[in-house]
């Protein structure tokens, strides 16, 4: 009898187990509400708490931020030049920080803006609207080269080394002949 009762421990154990975290994998989070809005440790609350302590309130200062320029839109990060002017170049254009596309002279990149030409390092990005109003017209420059790992070789150039033999092992000399001394007569045993 105390062998069914510890099988049936332990398997209500293992099923009681199975369903907690199957309940637990299974189970959605539920959403929040709109109200709940996480908090930036790195920026603190822009409360003004110089009011709430008897200060008079101030003349709220608006400032009004100027509009990006079109041009800080795009960023161009490749070209293929032609090598005489009546030929047609490809450029390879970022919009909005988006992956970069390929485009080709004359084609349209957003909107009404066109590119209009391709240099070495650069590209003219154009209105279809106005094209001849260079107002409406700018430039996108392929960002600077950098600069190769430089590095300076030792004074002297490179030395070879010198490897020796290894040393032989301290070993006296010796000379079995000449160093044999007779034992004594005492000590010759028959």
């Amino acid at each position: 009898m105390l062998s069914r009762s510890v099988a049936f421990l332990v398997w209500a154990l293992v099923a009681g187990t199975c369903v907690f975290w199957g309940a637990r994998l299974l189970a959605k989070p539920a959403g929040s509400t709109a109200l709940v809005v996480a908090m930036d440790p790195d920026n603190p609350a822009n409360a003004d708490v110089s009011r709430m302590l008897g200060a008079a309130p101030q003349a709220e200062q608006v400032s009004v931020e100027a509009a990006p320029q079109i041009s800080s839109r795009f960023r161009l990060t490749g070209v293929v030049a032609p090598r005489q002017p009546s030929e047609e170049g490809l450029a390879l254009i970022s919009v909005d920080g988006n992956p970069p596309r390929v485009y080709r002279v004359g084609a349209a990149i957003d909107g009404d803006l066109l590119l209009r030409e391709v240099s070495l390092r650069t590209a003219t990005v154009a209105s279809s609207r106005n094209s001849n109003d260079a107002g409406t017209a700018f430039v996108l420059e392929l960002p600077p080269l950098t600069s190769a790992a430089t590095g300076a070789l030792p004074q002297g150039g490179f030395t070879i080394p010198q490897f020796a033999p290894p040393a032989a092992p301290d070993v006296p000399e010796r000379d079995p002949v000449s160093n044999f001394a007779p034992p004594a007569a005492g000590q010759l045993r028959r």
